[in-house]
């Protein structure tokens, strides 16, 4: 029996379409655990590995600091000693809130053939062109979740006013824009040029320079991890505009024979994505640091537009998600680290219907007269939860 279009737009059908929806992901979104990889029908929402939800926009979340104190000694036949309770802090989030609509004419549906042919042929109520719409919202959902995984990795998030819209960037506003800053609390010394320890920067020499020291700077960024949180220094992300300034540095040249290659893996990530499909995601191992994983990453977003910016007419710009002369140095996640925390609100999907509180991503519709017509509708409420701020560092390494 032939699915049809009201049918199609049963928000439990969208959102169990939108769980197997790749474009949009990214690599920071997975890896961190913020994008979501299953469909909860019996809550009507999508969850991630690294995800909580609950229904209130606002909320607190805790911290239970790491401590690496040593246990009293105490001599025979005395009592124990008494210590003070380990601290505990409390953060207060606000989730980003993010809302819109995409009206469809039925007189427009009516008359469309299926986006891939044949031109002869009628697709009923357009539900082809309706799927492809409702696939396209989820993607700039999954588009600007991605964003805020990279935008805390960076510890660098505002949101700007733009009329009604307050639109996610990386960059602060400038002249008369009006906006502010989320802010992770990465300390100062976990940025630029890595004053970690307070002792001075670990990267004295611009990594652009292939007489840089990097395996040295690379060993002083692992003590100082090991200082700061007692976590292990893991991983790097790049974009690949600064591979080559890695892979032609002398010392790691030196360090893993002149003459093999620097690396001893190249290649694409092997977990699959939530559609079973090979991940957009690719990673290498220098030899002379087998413990060390480099991430590149070269995905850039279209900000300032709703029109991308592959089109001449469109008024966007390009922005890395790694920008060019960064290195981003952080532990593996886990939930300990980093969750992103997905609110809630009251959602009436029609008029007469009774609220219901949805979280985190929902996605449904509306149908409206003069002239008649489908809302699609998308609502995201979410934002990163940083627990260990400094188990990022967001460096400069070229300047």
């Amino acid at each position: 029996m032939p699915v049809i279009l009201n049918e199609l737009l049963q928000p439990q059908l969208i959102l169990d379409l939108i769980s197997r929806v790749r474009p949009g992901q990214g690599a920071l979104g997975p890896w961190l655990g913020f994008q979501p990889n299953k469909y909860d029908p019996e809550n009507v929402a999508l969850t991630g590995p690294a995800t909580i939800t609950g229904n209130l926009r606002n909320t607190v979340y805790r911290i239970f600091n790491v401590s690496r104190t040593v246990a009293h000694g105490r001599a025979p036949g005395t009592g124990p000693a008494v210590i003070p309770q380990n601290p505990m802090g409390q953060v207060p989030v606000t989730c980003a809130r993010f809302h819109e609509k995409l009206p469809l004419n039925y007189e427009f549906l009516g008359n469309l053939s299926p986006m891939i042919g044949p031109n002869s042929q009628i697709d009923p109520s357009g539900q082809d062109y309706v799927r492809r719409q409702t696939t396209f919202l989820a993607t700039r959902a999954a588009r600007v979740v991605e964003m805020l995984a990279a935008a805390m990795m960076r510890d660098s998030l505002y949101l700007i006013q733009e009329g009604d819209n307050w639109n996610p960037r990386f960059t602060a506003p400038t002249g008369t824009e009006i906006g502010f800053q989320i802010n992770f609390q990465i300390p100062a010394g976990n940025k630029n040029q890595l004053d970690m320890l307070g002792a001075g920067n670990i990267i004295g020499t611009s990594w652009a320079n292939l007489a840089a020291p990097i395996f040295s700077d690379i060993m002083k960024i692992q003590s100082a991890y090991t200082q700061l949180n007692g976590y292990a220094l893991t991983d790097v992300w790049i974009n690949g505009t600064l591979w080559p300034n890695i892979v032609q540095n002398t010392q790691i040249r030196n360090l893993g024979g002149t003459a093999q290659t620097p690396f001893s893996e190249f290649t694409r990530e092997p977990e699959k994505g939530m559609d079973g499909k090979p991940s957009n995601r690719y990673f290498s191992i220098l030899r002379g640091i087998p413990w060390l994983r480099w991430h590149l990453l070269d995905d850039v977003l279209s900000l300032g537009s709703d029109i991308d910016i592959k089109y001449t007419y469109s008024t966007g710009s390009a922005a890395k998600l790694i920008p060019d002369n960064m290195a981003i140095f952080c532990t593996e996640p886990s939930v300990d680290i980093a969750k992103m925390y997905l609110g809630g609100e009251p959602v009436v999907e029609n008029p007469g219907m009774p609220a219901v509180v949805r979280s985190g991503y929902y996605f449904w519709h509306e149908y409206t007269t003069q002239p008649s017509a489908i809302d699609l509708i998308a609502l995201v409420n979410c934002v990163p939860c940083l627990f260990i701020p400094d188990a990022f560092a967001p460096a400069t390494v070229v300047f």
